[in-house]
């Protein structure tokens, strides 16, 4: 009987037949990675680089207030309370029980045999065992699947920290973009304005025609329009920065308006490089959550396999019984009971089989994401090196543009003093310079947008120094 039993199990395990799936190595795809160009990456807090106060207040806010935040901790806690579910199933459950039947028996019944008490009071005080003894590791499988979800769980939870942090980065600087767009263009109305009084003065002193005062106002009311679209983005810009911080609509933000004179103020630019190639898989978090979601897939895959073997469930119950209840612990109310039984899958409608393709592919489908996401990770980072290297040109010669376009319009205004040159002259000098201005401050931008970017392709300073 035990040789047949062993036979049936083999044949029932044949049906998991088939080389278990592993983890596959990218340990050479990082090998062959090349960035195009090299450094330390960000570091924890690397917002603080930038040297905006403001910048490090919003963001401290957004990782306090943000309610995606909020949402992530709580699957996190979720997980991780599955786990400890999950564990406990690996462990006997015990049971105190105490309990009390009393009974009568009807004269009309027929059960009334003579002798016997019409009425029991059976009283019952013990323990129940249950315990699946897990031979086949489908139990630990499980909670091993279990946590690597809660890992991943948490790894997504700091990606999402890091992806925050980035987007309020942007977001703000996006605002500050704004603003001194808004104030580029304010001006350059303004200048129009200026141009458009004097041809009217001279139009009424016949000194121009017509088409030139069509053509003043033409351009007035146009750069006032661009003035009206400056501020429509401003405002989307900063709606954007509100949602991000947890703040309320039409809620006060840091800062200002730029001076219309001077100088475009831009936040300092950090020298955050790439880090290694073959660290990039432990040095971002979203990477990291996609290999334990990887991981958990393998261990289901794994618990798959075990449903084909025999299961050992023993059940047990001890303690006292009596009747009387008043007799419990009394010399011969003892009682014990340990029943183990030992079920095999014979049949049931292949549904072991197609749990088990259904984890394999999932194990699959696990393995591919993993991949497609270092593989993004790779080229998220090489592009915001080229773009921090070819903006940091655009940056520079728009620069210098700005210093040429500032001189001629201070040649200009010398010039007017010395009645060699006329206000219209001085104003289109002026609308030059407003033009570079706003040229050189969305490249400096721009290349500070790039640098939040490579910070947040490389880990955004994960781990983090608290441990999370």
């Amino acid at each position: 009987m035990r040789s047949k039993a062993l036979l049936l199990a083999a044949a029932l395990a044949g049906c998991a037949s088939g080389e278990a799936p592993t983890r596959p190595d990218l340990g050479p795809l990082a090998a062959e990675a090349r960035f195009a160009a090299a450094g330390e990456r960000a570091v924890a807090a690397w917002w603080r680089a930038f040297g905006d106060a403001d910048l490090e207040a919003l963001v401290v806010r957004a990782l306090r207030e943000n309610p995606d935040l909020a949402v992530a901790a709580a699957r996190v806690r979720e997980a991780r309370a599955t786990v400890q579910a999950l564990d406990a199933d690996l462990l006997p459950r015990l049971d105190a029980q105490l309990a009390l039947a009393s009974r009568r028996i009807s004269n009309q019944t027929g059960q009334n045999f003579p002798g016997l008490p019409r009425r029991s009071d059976v009283g019952s005080a013990g323990i129940q065992l249950s315990w699946e003894i897990d031979l086949w590791g489908r139990a630990a499988d499980r909670a091993q699947a279990a946590l690597a979800d809660a890992e991943s769980t948490a790894f997504r939870a700091a990606a999402a920290e890091v992806a925050l942090a980035a987007s309020v980065t942007r977001a703000w600087f996006a605002v500050r973009l704004a603003r001194e767009d808004l104030v580029c263009l304010r001006g350059d109305f303004a200048s129009r304005l200026a141009d458009m009084d004097l041809v009217t003065r001279r139009s009424q002193a016949g000194l121009v025609d017509d088409d030139a005062l069509a053509a003043a106002r033409l351009a007035a009311a146009q750069a006032k329009a661009a003035e009206l679209d400056a501020s429509r983005r401003l405002a989307a810009a900063e709606n954007a920065l509100r949602v991000l911080v947890a703040l309320a609509p039409g809620a006060t933000l840091p800062g200002s308006l730029p001076a219309e004179s001077g100088e475009p103020a831009v936040a300092r630019q950090p020298d955050f490089g790439p880090g290694l190639p073959s660290d990039l898989l432990l040095a971002r978090p979203d990477l990291r959550a996609a290999a334990r979601a990887l991981d958990a897939s393998l261990a289901r895959e794994g618990a798959a396999r075990a449903d084909f073997y025999p299961r050992l469930l023993l059940v047990g119950d001890a303690g006292w019984a009596a009747d009387p209840a008043s007799n419990l612990g009394r010399s011969g109310s003892g009682f014990w009971n340990l029943t183990p039984s030992l079920t095999l899958p014979v049949f049931e409608g292949a549904r072991n089989a197609a749990g088990l393709e259904a984890a394999r592919s999932r194990v699959d489908l696990a393995a591919a994401e993993w991949r497609q996401a270092v593989l993004g990770a790779f080229r998220e980072v090489d592009d915001a090196l080229v773009d921090l290297r070819d903006i940091a040109t655009q940056e520079d010669l728009a620069r210098r543009v700005l210093d040429a376009v500032a001189s001629r319009l201070a040649n200009a205004e010398s010039r007017l003093k010395a009645g060699l040159a006329d206000r219209l002259e001085v104003e289109a000098a002026r609308r030059d310079l407003l033009l570079a201005r706003r040229t050189f401050a969305g490249y400096a931008w721009e290349r500070r947008q790039a640098a939040v970017r490579l910070a947040a392709a490389t880990g955004g300073g994960f781990p983090f120094p608290n441990g999370k």
